[in-house]
């Protein structure tokens, strides 16, 4: 009797004690599944004990909403960003089930502290708008020049290549969470030459000048034309110099006239006839430089403005005039016409292998240095 006594109370109490945690847990769930947890943070922003709409307001405030690069600033569209906000918040505050008790368990499961760094970007709605930014702000660099001028080489500057990297940036700016305005990744690169290579031009390598007979009006326009093309070129280290692929067609079109020249042992007249005179003063300049010779053709009769068997026959197409700059830096080809006389002058980095031209001996007639 006892015993069944016993049973009795203790059902009662047990009763009582799971009616007393019910009730207060429904009164927990009504009061705080509506709210985050203590400790709930998204991008390090505590959200504890905000509902859903206080989260949203909270969290939409540190949303990206620009981009910067420089001092420039680009304002972002994130309509369909901040829906995505909604959606995952709502999946955090909504009741996961129908039964109360079964979201009393899971609002008990939330409790303690949770950091989250979730994203909400929207790819498709930001993605276009970097691009956009990126024909913004992309330019194309421009390398330093130098020209030699009375005597004096001047330096332009140049400008870097400037590349917006925009799948960078969209990663950036994906886990920028918790920050306003995002910098842009942009990547600058220098475009060769650079002003500091120019400057190391200051040695003279190689100078020749070759003499023609300045009555003859269609050749010596020509070995003008010639100069005119091969004047100011820079050969980059290690690069290689093709004189057809400088001076280019001699055609009517680039006001090449009709000269006499060398075809096959004979003399014939050709567009463009008298700019191996121009080849070949370039070969001895080059020669006297150290430079590489990659490739040189002889006339198939001697000529009278260099030593037989010393000159450089070109023909478009078929023969060239080609050298590698083997010094350290650029070289640079300054490239003068006086009345009767074509002079190239070779200037770069001079070492042992490339010594500094002595003044040189054997002009007729000395050229003189400003004229062109």
């Amino acid at each position: 009797m006892k015993k069944r006594k016993f049973y009795v109370v203790f059902g009662v109490l047990f009763l009582q004690i799971v009616t007393s945690i019910t009730l207060a847990t429904s009164v927990t769930y009504g009061m705080d599944y509506a709210k985050a947890p203590q400790g709930f943070q998204v991008w390090g922003i505590d959200l504890s004990g905000l509902n859903q709409e206080e989260a949203y307001q909270r969290l939409e405030g540190e949303m990206p909403s620009e981009v910067s690069y420089q001092d420039s600033m680009y304002p972002l569209t994130v309509t369909q960003s901040q829906e995505g906000l909604r959606d995952w918040l709502n999946s955090q505050f909504a009741p996961e089930s129908n039964s109360w008790w079964v979201n009393a368990l899971n609002n008990l499961k939330r409790m303690g502290p949770k950091q989250l760094s979730p994203e909400f970007l929207d790819r498709n709605e930001i993605y276009p708008q970097l691009e956009n930014m990126a024909q913004q702000i992309n330019q194309q660099g421009m390398p330093a020049s130098i020209q030699m001028q009375t005597g004096h080489f001047t330096i332009q500057k140049g400008s870097p290549t400037i590349v917006m990297d925009v799948p960078a940036s969209w990663e950036k700016l994906n886990q920028s969470g918790g920050s306003k305005s995002v910098p842009l990744v942009v990547n600058s690169q220098e475009i060769a030459p650079n002003e500091k290579d120019l400057q190391k031009i200051k040695d003279k390598i190689g100078d020749y000048t070759t003499f023609f007979d300045s009555t003859n009006g269609p050749r010596t326009n020509n070995v003008f034309l010639a100069a005119k093309a091969l004047d100011g070129q820079l050969i980059k280290p290690g690069g290689e110099f093709s004189f057809n692929q400088i001076v280019g067609k001699r055609d009517k079109e680039k006001g090449y006239l009709p000269a006499y020249t060398f075809v096959d042992q004979k003399v014939v007249l050709d567009d463009g006839g008298g700019i191996c005179q121009d080849s070949s003063t370039l070969y001895h300049a080059v020669r006297q430089a150290q430079l590489q010779v990659l490739e040189r053709n002889t006339h198939s009769l001697p000529v009278t403005y260099v030593p037989k068997g010393q000159d450089a026959t070109v023909a478009y197409g078929l023969l060239d005039f080609r050298f590698r700059n083997t010094t350290r830096g650029y070289v640079y080809l300054d490239v003068r016409m006086g009345s009767n006389w074509l002079r190239i002058q070779i200037y770069g980095v001079a070492d042992a292998e490339h010594p500094v031209l002595a003044e040189p001996d054997g002009y007729p007639i000395k050229p003189e240095f400003d004229m062109k």
